[in-house]
């Protein structure tokens, strides 16, 4: 064959067939579920554990006095609707924090990492479907504690305001911790190995966010650091909806709506900029694709 023509052969830039974003996604969701039904064995775990979990705060509400609860400004329910709240809406917290940088550190282990994004898919769309099937499954076992609660005797006001209001809440919620775990994702591209603020902000949010019990019950120094976390508005206000029967239009959700948001606009561009320095960082010495 002719030198010339196949190194025209060669050098031809042949089109790549684009794929449509929702097929992308749908075959990260495929790829997630197959692996994840595929231990069924820790499926069992994971939901006997939640059962467990809510069970347990069942029972010590027997022996814990609803006076703090109605103290902060939750009027139904008493404690065991006050955890039950906590317990549920964690699972979103752990979803938003740690879904991006586990991916992140499995892609790696498994040396497909730089593989997918030497592919024509965006990053912004890898990262998008890396994170939907988790969302799927952090959803269900919300609603599921949500239901075994209810079962148990859990009560809420469930008007539709306040319905809404939880949604929006549940949004900033997601997205607030969203930036915390960009943030971490781009601390682990570099050092590899668990990423200290992912440990450090977990570890926080659990002592001082009020997800058991009321923040006016810690020391004042302590009730003081948790109100730097956007856990701590967040399910303020989705306590207050599902307690309360407030909604948007009562000034505390209101501001917690607004301390959320102020939160999620300073922590975006932060989160954006750290991740990016760390990706950038792992392109340079070529240890992107190492764990």
């Amino acid at each position: 064959m002719n030198i010339e023509k196949l190194i025209h052969i060669l050098s031809e830039d042949i089109p790549r067939r684009r794929t449509s974003t929702y097929r992308i996604i749908l075959s990260f969701i495929v790829r997630d579920f197959k692996v994840w039904w595929t231990y069924k064995f820790w499926l069992i775990l994971d939901i006997v554990g939640v059962v467990i979990f809510i069970v347990t705060y069942y029972l010590f509400s027997f022996i814990t006095t609803s006076q703090h609860v109605q103290d902060a400004g939750y009027s139904v329910g008493g404690y065991f609707t006050f955890a039950l709240i906590g317990i549920s809406f964690q699972h979103y917290v752990h979803f938003a924090v740690q879904t991006i940088n586990e991916s992140i550190r499995d892609e790696q282990w498994n040396g497909t990492l730089e593989t997918i994004l030497s592919t024509a898919t965006d990053f912004k769309i890898f990262l998008l479907g890396e994170v939907c099937f988790s969302f799927i499954v952090s959803s269900t076992l919300l609603l599921m504690s949500l239901l075994i609660g209810m079962l148990l005797g859990a009560e809420f006001y469930t008007t539709l305001s306040s319905i809404i209001s939880v949604i929006i809440l549940t949004m900033l919620l997601i997205a607030s911790h969203m930036d915390i775990g960009i943030l971490s994702t781009g601390v682990i591209m570099k050092v590899k190995q668990g990423s200290p603020v992912t440990w450090a902000f977990s570890w926080l949010s659990q002592l001082v966010s009020g997800v058991f019990y009321p923040l006016k019950l810690l020391p004042w120094y302590l009730e003081w650091l948790g109100k730097a976390f956007p856990l701590t508005y967040s399910l303020d206000g989705i306590r207050r909806c599902l307690q309360s029967a407030e909604d948007l239009s009562s000034p505390v959700v209101l501001s917690n709506i607004l301390y959320l948001s102020i939160f999620i606009l300073i922590a975006t561009p932060i989160a954006l900029y750290v991740f990016k320095i760390g990706y950038d960082s792992a392109r340079r010495d070529g240890s992107l694709g190492q764990y």
